[in-house]
This record gives C-alpha cells, sequence and structure tokens, in this order.
C-alpha cells in the first residue's frame, strides 16, 4: 500500500501537522486519454497475468502479480514497477531430468516504458532478473544458494488495448547466463537449460 502525504492543512507547518494517511485502493488519477487510460497510478497495483516461456516451459504469472506507476501525458518511462510472487517452474535440466523449479521472476528497476500508438500497447521492462531458490529432483529437495540469478533480463512485448485489458507479447527474450560455479554448482547446467534467447512473454495488464 503506497502511503502519501495529504496536504489537508494549509495554514499549519506542514512537517509539524501534515500526517501521512493511507490512501484507498484504486487510482488517484482520473481515466484520461492513452496512454494514462492504460497506464494511470494504482495504488495498489493493476493486476497482472500472462507467463514467460523459458525454452518451451512456462512460467505463468501467480496470482497476487500486479503493476503500478505514476500518471503521464504522454508516452514516457513512468516511476514504477511490477510485482511477481514467488512460484514454480517445470523445465527438463540436463543432467538432472524433469525437475521443478521454486523461482521468483523480479522487476528491481524503478520505471517502466509503456508504449502507445492508436489501440497499440506495449511495454518494456528492465533489469529483470530471474532468481532460483531450489529444486526439487525425483522427490528430493536441492539447494540453489542466494547467487543462483539470471539477468539483467528486459522485457519487451507490444499488443493492443481495450476498455479491460492491455495484452501484449514478445520474443527473442535474452537470459543472461549464470556463472559455472554459481547456483551450488549447477551454474553450467543450469545454463543449457535456463540461458538464451528462445524465450517468449505473453503479459496481460487489467484496467
Amino acid at each position: 500500500m503506497t502511503v502519501r502525504c495529504r496536504r489537508a492543512c494549509p495554514a499549519l507547518p506542514l512537517l509539524l501537522f501534515c500526517v501521512a494517511l493511507p490512501l484507498q485502493a484504486g487510482t488517484d488519477a482520473v481515466a484520461g486519454s492513452p496512454p494514462d487510460k492504460i497506464f494511470r497510478h494504482r495504488i495498489d497495483g493493476q493486476p497482472v497475468s500472462g507467463q514467460f516461456v523459458i525454452n518451451g516451459f512456462p512460467l505463468t504469472f501467480p496470482a497476487g502479480s500486479w503493476a503500478n506507476g505514476g500518471q503521464q501525458a504522454s508516452p514516457a518511462v513512468y516511476p514504477g514497477s511490477f510485482y511477481f510472487p514467488q512460484t514454480t517452474l517445470q523445465s527438463n535440466v540436463n543432467g538432472l531430468g524433469f525437475v521443478t523449479l521454486n523461482v521468483q521472476l523480479q522487476h528491481r528497476g524503478t520505471t517502466y516504458n509503456p508504449l502507445l500508438a492508436n489501440n497499440v500497447a506495449g511495454v518494456q521492462l528492465d533489469n529483470v532478473y530471474l532468481q532460483l531458490y531450489s529444486a526439487t529432483v525425483s522427490g528430493i529437495p536441492v539447494a540453489l544458494g542466494s547467487d543462483c540469478v539470471f539477468g539483467p533480463i528486459v522485457l519487451g512485448a507490444t499488443g493492443s488495448w481495450n476498455a479491460a485489458a492491455a495484452t501484449m507479447s514478445g520474443g527473442g527474450i535474452v537470459i543472461p547466463p549464470v556463472p559455472a560455479t554459481a547456483c551450488s554448482g549447477y551454474g553450467t547446467t543450469l545454463n543449457n537449460s535456463i540461458a538464451g534467447s528462445n524465450n517468449t512473454v505473453t503479459i496481460t495488464i487489467a484496467l
């Protein structure tokens, strides 16, 4: 929940008497013309759905994924971020077989770039990382350490919008490799399955 100071006390010293009050969930900007209509500021964030397909294996955005950002008057870089809760990715990892990876897609940037032309919508997220926490191999959990982090990744997608949602997709997304010593020594093994450019993304932002 974003907390903002409401300036409801102009006759009193601001620093002493203007208390920070939480705003209700919803929007603090009127519905305007695009791109504000698509990417206008939402206090609790707008729901995000979709998936990041990594070498043919889908990482579905879990419930609780959202995006927020500041109101702009024209297409520009928006202050704001995307959030994705921790989830799982099932993948055929070379040398380990079919495993379940406990992962989290993390947008570590503080801005994103929405694009617009007529009814076309688009978005670009820089400084996205894929952190792998552990793997389950044949029912046996394997810790992957704190350095099993692939990135930075640029998620770029384009599509269209209507009154209910902006739905966008993109391909050729590059996931950089991790050092061979990362991921509890499984860096090279995981690179063979995770790193590369055979990746696509679909992002839907509810309006």
